[in-house]
């Protein structure tokens, strides 16, 4: 069991691996790795087999900080969906003065190369990418692509397995960025790390450079972008970086970026026109011929760049001249020009492909005069004849080493960026964060270079542990994935507000009906983040108690959507959990009023008095399905609400109130039970008007939450299971999902359900919901089933990484957390000083995570270790979930007395001291 732990064990396929400290090797693929796009053709007996087409991957893993924007690299080896310009998805609503063009990255914006050289072999050139649009076969046709990639995207990792058995080498890359649990600051940082390594599987010697490109997107749609790009080189990185001092356009785009390379031997183009650092294109004229060209030309022949010195735009140059100004220079003037353009790494190679066929016309003023009219020509192509919109500021990287048989070696580069205009519909600059760390993008570059050991271990530490389980991949893939969604679509601006959107640039942010089923990981992992959310929201609570649907167009203002009914007990419930997470009194006692006000608001929905809302509840989260009378959906997030405000009032000392939700509870529950209980499930409404007996999935919302708590259930355990088993028997198919609702056979339908298209269709975070609570429950069969048909459905749509609902990277599905809470038991109580762990199967290995750390737990038949890698744990209470006699406590060896007793959840233990288990520490715990 111990050595189990220690070594870091996780599955992967059908059997177990053991994860190696470097995070770039084949062992990392905690499943098969998918990959793109064709699978070679192979003979079987003599008969050819086809190859396996897939849906194209639309998403893959964001690389960026917490707030500060994001790229996503993608299973084809591109990058893509550049959400780092404080526009696009991420913030869709713009000023006025803020409407324009946008920078055009594409799946070109960053690309990557290899090129490996023999001796007395020709040189071997292969794109790091799988797009067929990235091909020119006419006149790059040496510049194909890699055979295929083997992508596993762990977040927040993304390994790429280089597939190429034409090549000599091995070639495997991995990208990430530092996020970091409980390090909300380096998780925040605007960049990533892109390392790839390579060995050498030949026989002989091989000099390979890995070589990237990047487009210059700074003050895009400027008519003067005023660019400069420097290069700097210092403790064996370069670094080109990218800013402006722009004036004019869009000053989202105004900012810096910088771009380095660490390992090997480096050579660039510090800034070079995008015609030409692209696939290049034809040009020639004026008795030149018709020639191609490309950077790809140069750098296939020499394996280098020429380092071209140029930090500026050449738009200047011969700018607005006819050919009579220009025949009409001297000499010394035409000589003035060619050098200065001989400084860029296009008409370096014009100028030399001349010198090759006819060096005399560099030695005659006609010559000169003919050739400055033609460089005039190419500059009017590159950024018009006005030159008011320039394409000069790419970019390319080149570092080359030289591999020994059977060596390895690393090169690293990192991409980073500042854009600190991030502008609210409305006018305010609401900035980032990132703004108090960094003054620019190279100070940002310099961070990621100089504390890239320490991120990395911490940040493979996060994932390992991620991946430290025995639970089929097909379940645990779902713990991480959604994750995504935290870099994504976050929001945290130079003020301190931080916010997730509730669908990428769709609704609002911090929705508080979706930040109930999504937050549960970041009140694990960045306490600090969830809290601000929960305090912003409720700072905007109305006089009525009303809680703020969402927050748009910014984090200033709130919409109208003060009439959904179930975001008052949401919010209560999460105070509770945000509480007994983090035992920040403060925080609780900071948000009593509002809970107070809160729960006397959906009180008065009670209009009979018998404990349960009976009225004005038809708006909701499912807003385009008319609910109506005693809703189960609504009254289940009320029994939540009480259980959750009762715990707040005796902790703050409230005992008026204490009471008063005391008696209502006891009252409430007795009267949910009596007025929506059917004999199997809870109808759907109870109403003067009648019933719906629709069976909803999501009809005890309330207990699914205060289990995930862990301070109990509201209604008894024999109609819990009736109802979870009902909700599997008639919303489940595991083709189709679970649907949000269904009509059983037996049931009368009424318009307003039969059909509807939110009570028909599958929403992930409420089918991840209900996979929580029957593993709770102990239906861990049914739960795990739920849990595979969506991770079939999204693998097999390409989404594995975006799930959808109203819009992208949807945040209720980050509900998927409580599946790892409820496969371990995990539950906080740290005010109380408690921890309550129960495996839900026997020899479970699994990771658990609280604010103050994180680590592995264990479970065999007598036996559960936790083992703390990060951080620490606390506390003076265990209670063990379960029928356990007997329980003995030691650390490494050495045994903690405590005193046991049996409780209503199982076998309490208690210390007479707080325990501390810090990293590199394990608790065994022996069960009779």
């Amino acid at each position: 069991m111990a050595e189990s732990i220690n070594r870091r064990t996780f599955i992967t396929g059908a059997g177990l691996t053991v994860l190696s400290s470097a995070l770039l090797s084949r062992e990392v693929l905690a499943e098969p790795s998918q990959t793109l796009r064709r699978k070679s053709t192979t003979k079987t007996k003599g008969k050819s087999k086809g190859f396996r087409e897939s849906v194209a991957s639309v998403s893959g893993i964001p690389l960026g900080g917490i707030g500060a924007g994001s790229v996503e690299i993608r299973p084809d080896g591109y990058f893509a969906d550049w959400l780092i310009f404080n526009m696009g998805g991420w913030s869709p609503e713009q000023p006025d003065h803020e409407k324009g063009p946008a920078p055009d990255m594409g799946r070109d914006g960053l690309r990557f190369f290899v090129r490996c050289a023999q001796k007395g072999k020709s040189p071997q050139l292969r794109r790091l990418g799988l797009r067929e649009d990235q091909n020119d076969l006419y006149s790059l046709a040496y510049a194909m692509p890699v055979q295929g990639i083997e992508f596993d995207g762990k977040f927040p990792f993304a390994t790429l397995n280089y597939v190429d058995e034409s090549l000599p080498v091995e070639i495997t890359g991995l990208a990430f960025a530092p996020i970091i649990p409980h390090d909300a600051r380096t998780s925040a940082t605007p960049g990533f790390t892109m390392a790839f390594k390579v060995r050498n599987t030949s026989n002989s010697a091989v000099d390979v450079s890995l070589m990237g490109t990047l487009r210059n997107p700074l003050a895009t749609g400027a008519a003067d972008r005023a660019l400069t790009n420097t290069l700097s080189q210092a403790n064996g990185t370069s670094t080109i970086s990218l800013t402006t001092e722009a004036t004019q356009g869009r000053k989202s785009v105004h900012g810096s970026m910088a771009l380095s390379v660490t390992g090997g031997k480096a050579s660039t183009i510090a800034g070079g026109y995008r015609w030409y650092l692209s696939n290049g294109g034809w040009g020639g004229s004026r008795g030149y011929g018709t020639a191609h060209y490309s950077y790809l030309h140069a750098y296939y022949r020499d394996g280098h760049f020429p380092s071209s010195t140029n930090s500026r735009s050449l738009d200047d140059v011969l700018r607005d001249f006819t050919d009579a100004q220009i025949e009409s220079m001297s000499q010394g003037e035409l000589f003035a020009a060619a050098d200065r353009l001989y400084t860029d790494s296009f008409f370096k190679e014009f100028f030399d492909r001349i010198k090759v066929i006819d060096e005399e016309q560099f030695k005659s003023k006609a010559g000169m005069t003919n050739l400055m009219k033609e460089c005039r020509d190419r500059l009017n192509h590159f950024s018009g004849k006005d030159r008011n919109h320039s394409t000069w500021g790419d970019v390319a990287l080149e570092s080359t080493i030289h591999l020994a048989p059977g060596e390895e070696r690393e090169i690293r580069f990192v991409l980073s960026w500042f854009f600190p205009n991030h502008f609210s519909q409305l006018g305010p600059n609401l900035g980032h964060q990132y703004e108090h760390w960094f003054d620019n993008a190279l100070a940002v570059n310099k961070f990621l270079v100089a504390n890239h050991a320490e991120h990395r271990a911490k940040t493979i530490s996060f994932a390992e542990t991620m991946l430290s389980t025995n639970v089929e991949p097909n379940v645990s893939f779902a713990w991480g994935a959604q994750l995504t969604t935290l870099i994504k679509s976050s929001w945290w601006c130079k003020d301190g507000r931080f916010a997730i959107w509730e669908g990428l640039g769709c609704c609002g942010l911090h929705t508080t009906d979706i930040t109930y089923q999504g937050s549960f990981p970041i009140i694990a992992l960045f306490p600090e983040l969830q809290l601000r959310q929960i305090n912003m929201g409720a700072a905007f609570q109305r006089a009525d108690g009303r809680i703020p649907h969402f927050f748009a167009p910014d984090l200033l203002h709130v919409d109208n959507g003060f009439d959904r009914v179930d975001m008052n007990p949401q919010y209560v419930m999460m105070v509770c959990r945000d509480y007994l997470w983090t035992g920040d009194r403060k925080f609780a006692q900071d948000n009593w009023n509002q809970v107070v006000r809160a729960m006397a608001s959906t009180q008065a929905l009670d209009g009979d008095g018998d404990g349960v809302p009976d009225r004005d509840t038809r708006r909701n989260t499912y807003d385009q399905w008319d609910l109506e009378g005693s809703p189960s959906y609504i009254c289940s997030l009320w029994l939540g609400a009480l259980r959750s405000a009762i715990r707040l009032a005796h902790d703050l000392g409230h005992t008026a109130e204490e009471s008063m939700w005391t008696a209502l509870l006891e009252k409430a529950s007795r009267n949910f039970i009596k007025r929506l209980w059917n004999g199997e499930y809870f109808n759907l409404w109870v109403s003067e008007n009648g019933m719906d007996e629709c069976c909803m999935s999501d009809q005890l919302s309330g207990e699914w939450y205060t289990g995930m708590m862990g301070i109990g259930h509201s209604v008894p355990h024999a109609n819990l299971i009736g109802a979870v088993d009902a909700v599997y028997k008639h919303n489940f198919d595991f083709e189709f999902g679970l649907r949000n609702a269904t009509y059983p056979a037996n049931r009368k339908p009424h318009f307003r359900t039969h059909a509807n298209f939110q009570a028909a269709g599958n929403w992930t975070g409420i089918e991840y919901a209900n996979a929580a609570l029957m593993i709770e429950l102990g239906r861990v069969h049914e739960g795990l089933q739920v849990i595979r048909s969506v991770h079939q459905r999204y693998e097999r749509s390409g989404r594995r990484w975006n799930h959808v609902e109203c819009g992208d990277h949807y945040f209720r599905a980050m509900s998927s957390w409580t599946t790892l809470l409820a496969l371990t038991g995990l539950r906080l109580d740290v005010p109380n000083h408690q921890l309550t762990v129960g495996p839900k199967i026997d020899d479970l290995v699994a990771p658990w995570f609280t604010p103050t750390g994180y680590g592995v737990m264990a479970k065999q038949r007598n036996h559960i270790e936790i083992d703390c890698r990060s951080g620490s744990l606390s506390f003076k209470k265990l209670l063990l979930s379960g029928n356990h006699k007997v329980a003995h406590l030691s650390i490494g060896g050495k045994t903690i007395s405590a005193m046991s007793s049996k409780s209503e959840g199982g076998l309490l233990l208690e210390l007479s001291d707080l325990l501390v288990i810090t990293s590199g520490k394990s608790l065994m715990i022996a069960l009779e």
